[in-house]
């Protein structure tokens, strides 16, 4: 009940807050809990979106010329201040495999809406074409489904400055009981869901820096499924009640498929 209380008044007071982009998004939720920095080669398929070459968003490879992150991370940006870093993972030291790539083309679905972030996804297309390796490879995408867990992998800020982490972290988190706290023109599960906030997330959620991100799912030791990107929360750390927003790609395939092409 009140948790329930609290959302009204949140969405009364300040109704902007829960999808603006000046609000923290991989974090620790600033309580104590941790997030693990990952290894080489472990999900080579992350990529570090970059405007005028400072990190803002992740994203994901698609296929050997396209990329997948938000709309928001790039709605309004040209190509020649969007950029793109495959096989990365430190910001600041350069990573085995690691390539910096212009993008030639930048297409936000044509339905994005910067208010309420639906249709939250976009798709750069690369001047090169990507060389897969073991440190930069695409991955497939696919619905939610059950599982008890997903991972979650960016470069967002991890404590109270909300300054950008220099090196990739990923976090395990849970499906929440339900998304019922959201009202409509927050959230519409036809192109969203919501995910975290779990008891067994002990507080990790992303943040700022990580919209475009990846969510994730383990179907094996070494293969992963994407089944949505970072796109909006109250914040990380600044609040205990609500879930983090994912675009779910499952409802973009013809979109994706138009626009990039198949997957290989």
């Amino acid at each position: 009940m009140n948790r329930v209380v609290l959302y009204v008044l949140i969405a009364f007071a300040a109704p902007a807050r829960l999808i603006s982009d000046d609000v923290g998004r991989i974090s620790n939720g600033f309580n104590g809990a941790t997030t693990s920095v990952v290894d080489a080669e472990k999900y080579p398929f992350i990529v570090s979106v970059s405007l005028n070459d400072n990190h803002i968003c992740g994203g994901f490879i698609y296929n050997s010329r396209f990329i997948v992150t938000a709309a928001s991370c790039v709605f309004n940006k040209t190509t020649a201040q969007i950029q793109v870093t495959v096989g990365q993972l430190s910001l600041i030291l350069p990573d085995p495999g690691e390539m910096r790539l212009q993008v030639r083309a930048i297409y936000v679905h044509e339905n994005y809406d910067n208010i309420t972030k639906v249709n939250d996804i976009a798709m750069l297309e690369t001047s090169q074409t990507i060389e897969f390796n073991a440190n930069v490879n695409f991955t497939y995408y696919d619905t939610v489904g059950d599982g008890p867990l997903a991972i979650v992998s960016g470069w967002g800020a991890v404590d109270e400055s909300k300054v950008v982490s220099t090196k990739l972290r990923e976090a395990r988190v849970y499906p929440p009981i339900n998304c019922d706290l959201f009202p409509a023109d927050v959230y519409d599960s036809n192109f969203m869901f919501c995910w975290g906030q779990s008891e067994d997330d002990n507080g990790i959620r992303p943040c700022q820096y990580d919209e475009g991100s990846p969510l994730f799912k383990p179907i094996s030791p070494t293969t992963y499924l994407v089944v949505g990107i970072v796109s909006k929360n109250l914040g990380c750390g600044d609040s205990e009640i609500f879930e983090t927003i994912y675009t779910r790609l499952s409802a973009y395939y013809g979109w994706m498929l138009r626009t990039g092409g198949p997957q290989p």
